[in-house]
């Protein structure tokens, strides 16, 4: 078994994962929706999705997604865009890079839960021989 989301890493390190976003605004049987406020120069901590889900920038602004094994990308979220993550990423935290408070929901689609051993990888980040 290969510990391609680094949950095995993340305990051997001893993190604590944290929560996907800064506050739940609804939870119920079919979907978890967070509210993510992350301030200028601040990083949402360590976590990991088991769910997919929906990101839709309120505010917007340019993020810094750093994954458990320390691949780092920046990514520009202006208002309004939408985002549907499909698959299980790794390990990861997210740092606001911009100026401004970076403001988001986050929509957890709770009929699929994934398992890290057999989860996909989210179709933007699979690689061609996966």
């Amino acid at each position: 078994m290969t510990d391609r989301h680094g949950l095995q890493l993340a305990a051997e390190r001893g993190l604590t994962l944290d929560d996907v976003g800064s506050k739940i605004l609804l939870d119920n049987a079919h979907v978890r929706i967070w509210e993510v406020r992350i301030a200028p120069g601040e990083t949402l901590g360590w976590h990991i999705h088991y769910h997919p889900y929906v990101v839709i920038a309120v505010t917007g602004g340019k993020n810094e997604i750093e994954t458990i094994f320390g691949d780092r990308r920046t990514t520009y979220e202006p208002p309004g865009h939408v985002v549907l993550i499909d698959g299980m990423r790794p390990v990861h935290r997210l740092t606001n890079r911009d100026k401004t408070t970076y403001l988001a929901r986050l929509i957890e689609l709770k009929h699929i839960r994934w398992i890290p051993e057999t989860a996909p990888l989210p179709s933007l980040e699979r690689p061609d021989t996966e």
